[in-house]
């Protein structure tokens, strides 16, 4: 029915209803303004005590002055020392008290739908943050008594009321974590200055110390008095955490809406995992690094765009976004390097750890004792900084990184990454190209694939660690394929020792926190094959490795190179001692044959070397070469003491523990049909039957 046909008396009712109603609903307001007015100073300490209390779950108390003035246009409120209970199991001190708080509303604000307060000022507040190990958090007011931490998602961004002027003055702030392993002490202040004398018209300064080092953050900000919740707001913010640099420019889209917020940022110090103080991320141990980019806040989700830099040696670019919308924040990155200097790369697999890291990781694998190499310095430990694994070898004795897994962080964070670096520097290794996906799901890393490209060949595959278990286990599965020897030489020398393809393949399980302490609990198998070759007269030229006078046993003085027409080296782990399966190599000459182990403990290398001549010779004894030392020491040289006649040396094969073929097959079993590796199984199963003739 159209509203015209409504008869006139019904409208003038209709009317008349609604003027009673709004008469009816200003007359309920004014009553309850004048009797919240003449509410005694009293009677509002009580009120507004027990109303904080409810809110908290904690006791409040207001024991100075509490004035509250309704009748303005900006009502307010001020209270005098004031104080809020710490946690049941904090109970000897207060977790805020503060001398004196007052603020001033604008009600107009109030039919805006956002708040708006032309003063806030507060007088020496002190306050206490607690974490213990268990998570139980004193700022958590959820579970008062609670003996654990209820599990919570994070809250959504605060939309904090625009102030206009905020004076915060001789403020303490003293926080303890021990998830984090934080500890923080330290003075703030707020003010506003006229914005003459070059200086900006909100200051905010804080000094302290954070894990025994000096903290001091500085925001510069423009005025409050004319903040316009519709317009944006910007500051900016200058952080030094012990040698952690970060300078930041902050623009709030609509002030103080903390869930739209844009920030510039610049990076910098000797190590991107210490970040994890500020930020709560599990981030790898990195040689020293210079960063920046813009972060993107959307409630929940940060995003970084423009992230670029340098971590030691390397460039690093890409997009970065961090999800806290979850019970765990997801980290996600899609990150490339023009340069990757391989030497970087040390400090992820733990050779550099900061000392303030140790606290919280595990110390040894399981049933493990504390292993020494015998060729480390006496009384040397590994320093907090190192960025190669060169100079870890050097304090140590260790050629793998030591530094335990921070498994705390890893099991308090997810995240998925792509990393590509499209040339990379190396001394040793040439390397081309280095592609990954590493992904880090409730304690669990996986990086697969995991993808070295060389000029001629690749070594790629996956490694697994399972960072849940109390002790992390390592799982890794490498292949070598057809990897051209000729392009490994040694530093400053143009003429490679080896030539021809080799192949390969690495399996491996171990129980530790650190890369050495699980190889010395590893079990698996280890094997290279060189199913054609050549070894060269430039063997001799490998640094630190003294060969010259061995190498009659491969080469006739007329030649600078002999063919190797199969060789095989083939290791079985065994509670981190590789024991050798197969070790031979099969040249024009001699068919050489080897016996011994790696003990990757102590990395201590055990392995003995003798030859088989093929053809008469005019040296009738041949001395055999034995490898020793360590890892990061590889000495090798003849025994003069050890002489083996040519007849034991004929019986060497009879050593062999594995079937050549099964050894080959674990590798590639095409390789059992190459000519030359076949003719050597052949030859392997017609020795099984010969004495063994090697002393011990």
């Amino acid at each position: 029915m159209d509203s015209a046909a409504i008869p006139t008396p019904t409208k003038n009712r209709a009317l008349i209803w609604a003027r009673n109603i709004l008469i009816g609903a200003f007359a309920l307001i004014v009553l309850v303004l004048i009797v919240l007015a003449l509410i005694p100073d009293d009677a509002w300490r009580s009120l507004l005590a027990k109303a904080i209390s409810a809110e908290t779950n904690r006791k409040a108390t207001i024991a100075g002055e509490a004035k509250v003035h309704l009748f303005s246009l900006h009502p307010s409120v001020a209270i005098g020392d004031f104080s809020l209970a710490n946690a049941d199991w904090i109970p000897d001190r207060p977790m805020i008290k503060v001398e004196h708080i007052s603020a001033t509303l604008s009600l107009l604000s109030l039919f805006r739908f956002h708040l708006v307060f032309p003063r806030v000022e507060i007088r020496s507040p002190n306050v206490d943050l607690e974490r213990d190990k268990d998570g139980r958090a004193n700022w958590d007011f959820t579970t008062p008594g609670a003996r654990k931490p209820a599990p919570q998602r994070p809250s959504k961004a605060t939309n904090l009321p625009a102030i206009q002027q905020l004076i915060l003055s001789d403020g303490k702030l003293t926080a303890s974590d021990a998830i984090r392993k934080l500890k923080f002490k330290g003075d703030m202040a707020v003010a506003e200055h006229d914005g003459g004398s070059g200086e900006t018209a909100l200051q905010l300064r804080g000094t302290g110390v954070l894990n025994g080092k000096p903290f001091d953050l500085r925001v510069h900000g423009g005025p409050l008095l004319d903040v316009d919740p519709a317009k944006p707001y910007d500051f900016d913010a200058d952080v030094r955490a012990a040698d952690i640099r970060l300078e930041a420019h902050t623009e709030v889209k609509h002030p103080f809406d903390l869930g739209s917020v844009t920030t510039r940022f610049h990076l910098s110090g000797k190590d991107l995992a210490d970040v994890y103080y500020l930020t709560g991320l599990a981030l790898p141990n990195t040689p020293p690094y210079d960063l920046s980019g813009t972060v993107l806040r959307d409630n929940l989700k940060f995003t970084v765009k423009d992230f670029q830099g340098r971590l030691g040696g390397s460039d690093i670019s890409g997009t970065v976004s961090v999800d806290t919308d979850r019970d765990r924040p997801l980290l996600s990155a899609d990150l490339r390097s023009a340069l990757l200097n391989i030497q970087d790369l040390a400090a992820p697999l733990g050779t550099q750890a900061s000392a303030q890291n140790k606290s919280d990781t595990l110390a040894l694998s399981k049933g493990q004792d504390s292993d020494t190499n015998p060729k480390s310095k006496p009384g040397k430990r590994a320093r907090p900084t190192v960025a190669k694994v060169d100079l870890q070898a050097k304090d140590t004795g260790f050629l793998l990184p030591d530094a335990d897994l921070q498994v705390k962080r890893v099991r308090d964070m997810d995240a998925e990454v792509n990393y590509e670096a499209e040339s990379i520097h190396t001394e040793k290794m040439p390397i081309k190209k280095l592609q990954l996906r590493l992904r880090l799901n409730d304690g669990k890393i996986s990086i697969d694939p995991l993808h070295f490209t060389l000029p001629e060949g690749q070594f790629s595959g996956t490694v697994a660690v399972n960072a849940k278990l109390d002790i992390p286990v390592t799982d890794i599965d490498m292949k070598l394929d057809h990897v051209d020897l000729s392009q490994i030489k040694p530093k400053g020398s143009t003429d490679a020792p080896l030539g021809g393809q080799m192949v390969g393949r690495i399996r491996l399980h171990g129980t530790g926190s650190s890369v050495h302490k699980a190889a010395a609990d590893a079990t698996g198998d280890v094997t290279f094959v060189i199913p054609s070759g050549q070894i060269r007269s430039a063997i001799a030229e490998l640094s630190g490795i003294n060969v010259a006078k061995g190498l009659d046993l491969l080469l006739t003085k007329k030649e600078d190179k002999t063919e190797i027409r199969c060789g095989v080296a083939s290791f079985r782990a065994d509670d981190g001692d590789l024991k050798t399966n197969t070790l031979l190599v099969d040249t024009t000459h001699v068919l050489v044959t080897g016996r011994g182990d790696i003990n990757l403990k102590d990395e201590g290398l055990h392995i003995e070397l003798r030859g088989k001549p093929k053809e008469m010779r005019m040296v009738r004894l041949r001395a055999p070469i034995e490898i020793h030392g360590t890892l990061a020491h590889p000495e090798i040289g003849l025994e003069p003491g050890h002489v083996l006649a040519q007849a034991g040396g004929a019986a060497a094969l009879g050593t062999l523990l594995t079937p050549v073929a099964a050894v080959l097959a674990f590798v590639d079993g095409g390789l059992a049909k190459n000519a030359n590796c076949a003719a050597l199984i052949q030859q392997t199963e017609q020795s099984k039957n010969l004495p063994i003739a090697l002393p011990h």
